[in-house]
């Protein structure tokens, strides 16, 4: 990254000036992290849930982009839940870091004693902080205003709104992300707050048996610039006393204003055993950067705890 030519030292600098990014968006939700996008999902269960993931993109190039992630919650008091999630993102000479915190407030919708049927709803408050290493950069013109020493480190803050149902095998899901609480006016200093995100997602079980059952779903992830993604998943599940294992596959594709685009095409795998859970997946990109980049993969890792916060349990 010492020899960044202009065109790329263009592109990272334009990525600063324009918006920044939150937690980026892969397929965290299919692998147990998606509290990590709607609060309204902190103690969907009655463990104590603790999820890490890690994402590599663009794996032909030496300082690919990587994200890692850690989150966890838990039913705390009675039908309110509680979650914590720490995120780190580093993209050649930028790094981002952000951590959020909030709660969730339970409604069971019937009497099934099982958590099957129940409404939520949630919010969180994200802190985001970016940097840019000066010293890795080669640019053409040292002395840019761009790279002054004061233009390399932001500090923002957001708040995240989320709803969530299950009702049988029937589950949805509606969450407004990213809505700016400080510098919230459109463009401050040449700062664009990261476009507000309204991420929609629906899915069923059918079960096929006692112990199998598949799951089509989509998430549709539309925001403020007028650009939208749309993911078609599918996975099947395989279920034991106490174990469990699935395998599937994720279409994404986008659109904005100036066309439509298939970005990738990404198989799944993911399994519980006792308490411990696990996934990867691996993408296969298909738009024209991806010749040259490299594709992506994520892996994921995660414990079920018995809920020492509330021993009471949830209540009905």
């Amino acid at each position: 990254m010492r020899k960044v030519g202009p065109i790329l030292f263009i592109l990272v600098f334009f990525g600063l000036c324009k918006s920044q990014e939150t937690l980026p968006y892969y397929q965290q939700y299919l692998l147990e992290g998606d509290f990590l996008f709607n609060p309204a999902l902190y103690g969907k269960t009655d463990d104590v849930v603790v999820n890490l993931n890690y994402q590599k993109q663009f794996a032909g190039f030496d300082q690919s982009p990587n994200v890692q992630s850690i989150g966890l919650h838990a039913n705390v008091f009675d039908r309110v839940g509680a979650g914590l999630s720490f995120f780190r993102d580093q993209n050649g000479p930028i790094s981002s870091n952000g951590i959020s915190a909030g709660a969730s407030y339970f409604i069971p919708i019937d009497d099934d004693g099982e958590r099957k049927s129940q409404f939520s709803f949630g919010t969180n408050v994200s802190f985001y902080n970016m940097n840019i290493d000066l010293a890795m950069l080669n640019p053409q013109d040292p002395g840019d205003p761009t790279l002054s020493s004061d233009a390399n480190s932001l500090f923002l803050v957001y708040t995240n709104l989320g709803m969530a149902v299950t009702y049988r095998n029937l589950f949805a899901g509606v969450s407004v992300n990213d809505i700016a609480i400080t510098n919230d006016i459109p463009i401050v200093n040449g700062i664009e707050p990261e476009p507000t995100k309204i991420i929609l997602n629906a899915g069923y079980d059918f079960y096929l048996g006692e112990q199998m059952y598949v799951t089509p779903s989509v998430l549709m992830n539309f925001n403020t610039n007028s650009s939208k993604m749309i993911d078609m998943n599918v996975m099947a599940t395989f279920l034991g006393d106490e174990n469990s294992f699935s395998a599937g596959a994720s279409f994404r594709s986008a659109s904005n204003k100036f066309g439509n685009q298939s970005l990738g095409l990404s198989p799944i795998i993911k399994a519980t055993v006792n308490n411990f859970f696990f996934g990867a997946t691996y993408n296969f990109g298909m738009s024209d950067i991806q010749q040259y980049a490299g594709s992506s993969f994520m892996l994921s890792v995660g414990y079920n705890i018995e809920n020492f916060i509330n021993t009471r349990g949830f209540r009905y």
